[in-house]
This record gives structure tokens, sequence and C-alpha cells, in this order.
């Protein structure tokens, strides 16, 4: 074993949207800093197996459904084919490019990278296994090893027919029939893929409504909007067996009127969650504190023992690639004497990049009352928004949540077209503290997707719209 000569202000293990950014915003603030990854590229789940492949998918989706909607649009097509081989190759050259981007950007900050499996062996000392096994010494470590797709008990995962979000992006052809177990936002998203592509596909949810940790009235329209386009939905169901026979799934489900169903399909999706890898990286020896597999942090994502920190997926807040980059700066920044204010979770937004998509920041209604706030709200839809109606997409509303007294705005939800990229303003009217005077007196241009917003601020601040 090889021993860095090097003492390193911080090394970071795992190189995911948390762990890459940390180590270049620790270089930015004259930190030297070491990148230690298991996998051959850096990026982690998200660039390689989450975030950017499913929205290269989603795109590709997108384009064909509308392909298929031509003549409304006075474009006719003699033939309209999909190919997937391209589809895919088309997904693989896009994550490959940023992969590139990735190391070029360590260079480019003058991170020391290390490519092996990492754990802690000594307080400053990091252990990684690689060609050669070598040891890192640095005086702060910041873990960022992420999460993995959670598994159902005794369930036995094949890699061809039972699949996770991993395995669904190697697929060679589109499959005739899915089954999708879960309906958070993973579900939801490859649901909206495949069934667009094609896929008879039925979603399979324990709880009561689809995409459960959004608003009330988000989860309802989503559920009858993907209806409309084919998806099927049991929720308040539960997946008593799932099995291979002959090739194909297998499941029992018993549904919420408490009746067994049998369901067969060409593939299954397994999206129930993710959970943290926390296993095998050192955390009992060195007696770093966690909580059912998560790494317990304080507000400035240091764990009990000094030195160590911890961001992403393995600590226990959202499951979110632009939280565990935030967090990564607020570590390096901490970990600089910079002294640097805490996040406000409240200020996170959350986007399901369905179709239509769906995004929200900020207090549900229900989450407001239950912290005995006097709520208001307004609504304002898409189909009012004549930029929707040129697009073709004027499905979904925008609903704005506000404490009544001065009607400061507390949550911004929405479902409709490109509501992914329109969120941004709904986070900064709640960083700024507005309330919904300020939204309707802020001029938004015409004719733009963004007008639904300062409408549902008119019916907040003076209870009507203007165009409805």
């Amino acid at each position: 074993m090889s021993t860095e000569s090097i003492l390193y202000d911080v090394a970071v293990l795992g190189s995911g949207p948390g762990g890459y950014v940390a180590a270049i915003k620790g270089s930015q603030l004259g930190l030297k800093v070491a990148l230690i990854e298991k996998y051959s590229k850096f990026g982690g789940t998200c660039l390689h197996w989450g975030c950017i492949p499913t929205k290269a998918l989603l795109l590709n989706a997108d384009l064909y459904e509308k392909a298929m909607r031509g003549k409304e649009y006075g474009i006719l097509y003699k033939d309209i084919n999909l190919d997937f081989r391209l589809v895919k190759a088309r997904k693989d050259k896009i994550v490959k490019k940023l992969s590139m981007g990735t190391d070029f950007l360590m260079k480019k900050n003058k991170v020391a990278t290390f490519q092996g499996k990492g754990r802690l062996t000594a307080p400053g000392t990091l252990q990684v296994e690689g060609d050669v096994t070598t040891e890192v010494r640095a005086r702060h470590t910041i873990l960022a090893t992420g999460s993995e797709a959670k598994l159902l008990p005794g369930l036995e995962l094949d890699g061809q027919i039972i699949l996770t979000n991993k395995e669904i992006l190697d697929l060679d052809a589109v499959p005739k029939s899915m089954l999708v177990v879960g309906a958070g936002a993973v579900g939801v998203e490859f649901a909206s893929i495949f069934s667009r592509f094609g896929t008879d596909v039925t979603v399979i949810e324990m709880l009561p409504r689809v995409l459960p940790l959004e608003d009330h009235e988000i989860s309802q329209e989503i559920e009858r909007l993907l209806t409309k386009r084919r998806i099927k939905f049991m929720t308040g169901a539960r997946l008593e067996d799932i099995r291979i026979e002959e090739g194909k799934v297998h499941a029992t489900v018993t549904n919420s009127a408490g009746e067994t169903k049998e369901m067969v399909a060409e593939k299954a999706l397994i999206a129930v969650g993710r959970r943290p890898v926390s296993e095998e990286i050192g955390l009992e020896k060195l007696h770093v504190a966690t909580s059912k597999d998560y790494i317990t942090v304080d507000r400035n994502m240091q764990t009990n023992v000094p030195g160590i920190f911890a961001i992403g997926d393995v600590v226990p807040t959202q499951a979110l690639a632009h939280l565990a980059s935030h967090e990564g700066i607020l570590a390096m920044e901490h970990i600089a004497g910079r002294n640097p204010a805490p996040i406000n979770y409240d200020l996170v937004p959350n986007c399901t990049f369905c179709h239509p998509e769906v995004a929200s920041v900020g207090l549900t209604e229900a989450a407001a009352r239950e912290r005995g706030i006097d709520v208001t709200t307004s609504k304002f839809p898409f189909a009012a928004v004549s930029k929707a109606s040129i697009l073709g997409e004027n499905e979904g509303f925008i609903k704005l949540v506000s404490e009544k007294k001065y009607r400061q705005i507390l949550g911004v939800h929405m479902i409709g077209p490109q509501v992914t990229e329109l969120i941004a303003e709904g986070t900064a009217l709640l960083g700024l503290e507005a309330a919904a005077a300020d939204l309707s007196h802020l001029i938004h241009a015409h004719p733009t997707l963004s007008e639904g917003i300062m409408e549902a601020g008119h019916a907040l601040y003076s209870g009507a719209a203007i165009h409805i």
C-alpha cells in the first residue's frame, strides 16, 4: 500500500453532484482538495443513472409525442417510426459529454483525483482500494457517497426483467408492457417516458396518491392527466408477490378495495425509494453517528466526529442533486472559516419531469395548516395562459399557498408546461419573503408561461385574477 505524501485540507469521498461541487468550491476557496470515486467515471448517480439520462429520454419522448400530433401543427408526415437504438445512443452521447466536462473541471480546479473504493481507517486517513491501494491523508473529510435504489424485502433483481433505475437505462428495445412499483418522482418519470414510447404501463403505489410528497391538489391532477395518457394507476395497493415466470413478470397485488389481482408484464421497474450508501466506508471504526443508516449532521453538515462532514443522499435531508450541491458548498465554506448561513430546507425546489411537468417549493397547503398557520390559497389555470395555448400544452395550474393576514407566499405548486423552469421564480419569491402584493406588481413579459404566476398573485392579492 502506498501513502500519499501530500496532506490535503479536505478529502471528498464520492463524486456525485454533492461531492464534485464541494471539491470545486474547496479549490476556489484556496483549499487543497482530493476527490475519491469508486466508479471509473466522475459524476455519480445523477449524471450516469439518474437526472441526466432520464431527462434525455424524456426529451425524446416529448418529441416523439409531438411528431405523432404533427397534423395539429400543420406538419404532415408519411411515416413516423421510433428507432430506440438512436434514442439510447443520444442519451449515452450526452452523458459522455457531461462526464468529460466533469473531468475537465477537476483538472481546471487542480483537484487531485483517486479512483477506487474509499473508506475511513483512522482520523484524517482514508484507504482507497483501486488498481493500487493508496492511503490519502486530510485534515477534513466530506462523505458524499450518495444513495442507491431501495429494494423490496426478499426481492432478487435479475437486471433483465426486474429492473431499477440503472438497468432500465440499458434496455435495447421498448417493452410492450411494464409494471412500475412506486409512484414517486422516479416511477412517474419512467412511466411517462415509456408510455409515450408505446409501452402499456401500470403504476402500483402503496400510499393513497401519486407523487405523495406534493400538494394534494397537484397529486390529484397529475394522476388524472396521466390516466388520460393511458397510464394505469393502482394507489393504496399492496404488492403481495413479484416473480419471474416464463420470461415475464408476474405480480400479485391487493388493491384499495381489498381485491387481489394477478398481473403479468414484460418488465418491472422497482422505484420504491432510495437507501443511503453508508456501509463499508468506515463509519463504525471512527464512531460516526448514524440513524437508520443515514449519517447525522449539524447545520454545517458536520458529524459528531470533529473534521468529518457528510452531505447529499447519505444524510437525512431530501435526496435531490441540487440540494447535495448546496450542502457541499456549505460544508466547504464552513471548513474554510467563512461562517456560511445554514440551508433553509423549506426553500428547496422539487421537480418531477413527467409530462405534464410538476414542480414545487415551500409548504404544501396541508403542511402550512399543520404548522398552525391561517392559510389562504389561489390557483390559476394554464388554460388561461396564452403561451400555453400556443405551445399546445394548456393543462394544469399554478397554486400559491400563503398566510392569510399579510398574504406572504409560503408555497408555490405547479403542474403544466415547463414548470420545472418556472419554479425558479417561486424559489426567489419565497427566499425574498414576497407577499402577494409584491408578486402582483411585478411586470411579467407577454406572452410567456410566467404570466400564470403573476395571475395567481393577482388572485391571491385582490381576490380575482385578470384573465379568468
